[in-house]
């Protein structure tokens, strides 16, 4: 244990320490998605014999949840369901969703879930209200076709990427309800499977070490806590409560984990990956649609929304300016008692008695213990309901 006074590293842990949330909570989310692929593999489920193949995605997945800024909100849970079996001309978009929606209705009753399910675009909703709110949104898919995925191939996505691309149910599709090939095409799964990849940037030497290495091969990516999770961790929370009052207008994460990933080059010290990140973002946004590409589908855009409302991208500009003033003067708050107002108004962070000493003075060579993560590389996560 080294005594010194604290640093921008110390603090940048301290605001993570008040916003991520416990182990128990990732899961309470894993239990709740293999519960539900059980649901849809049962003997008498209706989707069954189309081989029901259900993987977690999103922030839960990723390893960058934050605690909400109001305690009564709801966490979001996502998972992309692929019937294997099922191919885009055996039905119609609606006639899928229709089919797997009947399932997630049953699948509430028999769960005794009060809220009814809610329809959105894409996929079905169900709300948990237990101990901790969740909702759920579960998306039905099916295998994208060769010729599709051969196009995406051909502008660079790696095999390991584009054989996981799907075509989805959309219900503002213009042939949702005939029988076409002409699906829309995503690629959530390469996606998280890339960004996995990039985390993996800063895992240390030590991790690949024979004898550690078997021992960590099943340890799920929200226990790796590398300096890009951790990084997106604190871009979010940012966010949060820069769009508290204007939560429609805030930037949406999968744009700020796309940026993030990509402007991140394995640091492993925190400070040093934040500063970067913020610096290169930036440069991965283009000037023509696609805006903020998938790089696992290079034609989906995760800023699709920018052109028809103009708003949404003066709002990231907005952000984005604000972060890096931010961020940029918390080195120098250190030691002063204008730490404790910035950082509450830009992380939502309320420093108790003893942290105020420790932080921004009144305490003379106060005792510091750094810990630093291990990152450590699993394998991909498992299936649910196969």
């Amino acid at each position: 244990m080294k005594q010194k006074s604290p640093t921008t590293a110390d603090l940048l842990d301290l605001i993570l320490s008040y916003i991520d949330i416990p182990k128990s909570l990732y899961e309470k989310a894993r239990d709740r998605h293999r519960s539900l692929g059980e649901w849809l593999c049962r003997e008498s489920s209706a989707v069954r014999h189309l081989n029901p193949d259900i993987r977690p995605q999103g922030s839960f997945r990723f390893g960058t949840v934050n605690r909400p800024l109001n305690p009564d909100d709801e966490y979001d849970l996502d998972n992309v369901c692929v019937l294997t079996t099922l191919q885009k001309s055996d039905l119609t978009q609606q006639q899928l969703k229709h089919l797997y929606g009947e399932e997630i209705n049953a699948y509430t009753r028999e769960h005794s879930m009060n809220t009814p399910v809610e329809e959105c675009n894409r996929c079905w909703r169900l709300h948990y209200a237990d101990e901790v709110s969740f909702h759920l949104d579960t998306l039905p898919c099916v295998p994208e076709e060769q010729a599709v995925i051969a196009r995406i191939a051909d502008s660079g996505v790696s095999d390991e990427l584009v054989r996981r691309s799907v075509a989805i149910t959309d219900r503002r599709h213009p042939q949702y309800t005939e029988i076409t090939r002409a699906w829309y095409s995503s690629n959530p799964r390469g996606f998280a499977a890339w960004f996995e990849i990039r985390a993996a940037l800063g895992r240390s030497k030590e991790s690949f070490k024979e004898g550690i290495r078997a021992a960590v091969e099943d340890v799920p990516p929200y226990e790796w806590k590398t300096t890009l999770q951790r990084s997106i961790q604190l871009l979010k929370r940012h966010r949060d409560v820069m769009f508290q009052d204007f939560p429609d207008l805030a930037p949406i994460s999968m744009i700020i984990t796309n940026l993030a990933a990509n402007a991140y080059a394995g640091e492993t010290d925190l400070v040093v990956a934040l500063t970067n990140i913020v610096d290169r973002m930036p440069d991965f946004v283009r000037s023509e649609r696609p805006r903020v590409p998938n790089p696992a589908d290079p034609m989906e855009d995760y800023a699709d929304k920018w052109s028809r409302d103009p708003r949404l991208e003066k709002s990231f500009w907005d952000w984005y300016h604000a972060l890096k003033g931010d961020l940029a003067r918390l080195p120098g708050l250190l030691g002063t008692p204008a730490l404790s107002r910035e950082l509450s108004a830009a992380f939502a962070v309320d420093l108790t008695k003893s942290e105020r000493e420790l932080f921004s003075g009144g305490g003379s060579s106060p005792t510091v213990v750094v810990c630093t993560p291990a990152v450590v590389i699993p394998s991909a996560p498992k299936p649910w309901g196969k």
